[in-house]
């Protein structure tokens, strides 16, 4: 058994790909195992990968394609580490020791540890951060991040594997909070603010690019009050988003939290 698994799911982007990739490949740990799932429609990820010949990698391509959410759960299915981080092709580990620093802090016991995003866009650096106290108060709360993301992309939270779960693939645009929200409730958790993911998210292809987000986030809000009936919390959360979502006012709640 490898201490951790990096899962990689990717679409139609080798640059990116290749972006990530390396970002795992130039860890000073290298006690990991690689598994790509590639929901491409065409060859250019496979064909590079099978240059590579890594035989830490374990790659599936999808043909025809199975869609995001598909794509992810696949491949936390295949992981067989001891912990597990999913990184999608837009982001990337920053520093070299990432994997050792986490690695040292799971010894300790704890399930999952949170970590923080750097947003580039054209190559800026956008000034998202949220300060050290909210992030502890909604990985503390895990409840809130239904009321605002603080966590960012999925590749800031690395788990246990005794603690995998599967995103639910009936969301679109909560997915990974509803995610986070499963894997943080009840667990032993810690919240990092010295290891950074870099996430660059303005590629044609994202997913905010394909969706209608104010309809995907109506619907998701539907599915997950039932989904928590008996989270009053939670489902007090889902309310105020709804109402913020519907007047266009997440960006004044989003510069409110960060203060």
């Amino acid at each position: 058994m490898k201490t951790f698994t990096i899962v990689l799911p990717t679409y139609n982007n080798l640059d990116l790909f290749k972006s990530a990739y390396g970002s795992v490949c130039k860890q000073d740990f290298k006690d990991y195992e690689i598994v790509v799932v590639d929901d491409s429609n065409d060859s250019s990820i496979a064909d590079y990968v099978s240059s590579l010949n890594n035989p830490a990698i374990v790659y599936r391509h999808h043909v025809p394609s199975s869609g995001a959410v598909n794509n992810w759960n696949h491949g936390l299915q295949l992981a067989t580490g001891r912990f597990v981080i999913v990184v999608h092709h837009d982001e990337a580990f920053e520093e070299n020791d990432y994997l050792s620093s986490l690695n040292k802090l799971f010894q300790k016991g704890y399930d999952v540890l949170v970590t923080r995003v750097k947003v580039f866009n054209g190559g800026v650096l956008k000034p998202n951060l949220f300060s050290r106290a909210m992030m502890n108060l909604f990985v503390t709360i895990p409840s809130l991040l239904f009321l605002c993301n603080v966590i960012g992309p999925c590749s800031c939270i690395a788990f246990n594997r005794s603690h995998l779960i599967e995103f639910d693939n009936r969301l679109n645009w909560l997915v990974d909070v509803d995610w986070y929200y499963r894997l943080l409730k009840g667990k032993r958790r810690k919240f990092l603010d010295n290891l950074y993911i870099d996430s660059f998210n303005d590629h044609e292809d994202k997913i905010t690019n394909q969706i209608d987000v104010k309809q995907a986030e109506v619907k998701d809000i539907a599915i997950l009050n039932s989904k928590y009936k008996c989270h009053l919390l939670l489902r007090g959360c889902l309310f105020i988003n709804k109402i913020v979502m519907l007047n266009d006012l997440k960006g004044i709640i989003k510069k409110v939290i960060r203060r």
